[in-house]
């Protein structure tokens, strides 16, 4: 069975950040209530640096899944909202892998198509065992891959 889950240094590097990024909107606004200087400007950066923690925060917690694979399955797990997902693989409606050659690699990420418009997004960069499941995927369900 293939255990893929997210990398450890990935959601360590995504939560300092999300520290850094609420701790810089926390000072702002202790600023922006307490000092007049400047008034406009933390105005304007106060809620911009919210929505990028939160738009961060966002792709946090909806990135860390546990994908099993084997026996014709793909078990899906969502440890934040405790949810789990069982797809049988004659259920995927397609999927494709797609790779972006950058300075530091090959960036390469798989989207799983299933039910109505229902995705499933896995990439090397934040997917451990990421090779071993595309090659199950493409061993096992190479008639629902797309071009």
């Amino acid at each position: 069975m293939i255990v893929s889950k997210p990398r450890y240094n990935t959601v360590f590097a995504l939560s300092i950040f999300l520290v850094l990024i609420f701790g810089s909107f926390f000072l702002l606004l202790d600023s922006l209530l307490n000092s007049e200087s400047f008034f406009i400007l933390k105005l304007i950066l106060t809620p911009i640096t919210l929505v990028i923690a939160l738009l961060v925060l966002g792709k946090l917690l909806a990135a860390i899944k546990i994908v099993k694979a084997g026996n014709n399955r793909l078990n899906i797990f969502f440890p934040i909202s405790r949810s789990r997902i069982d797809l049988p693989l004659d259920e995927i409606r397609g999927w494709r892998e797609d790779v972006v050659k950058t300075k530091q690699g090959e960036f390469k990420e798989t989207k799983i198509l299933y039910g109505k418009k229902k995705v499933i997004k896995l990439s090397n960069k934040e997917n451990t065992e990421y090779d071993k499941l595309v090659k199950y995927l493409n061993q096992k369900a190479k008639k629902q891959k797309a071009g």
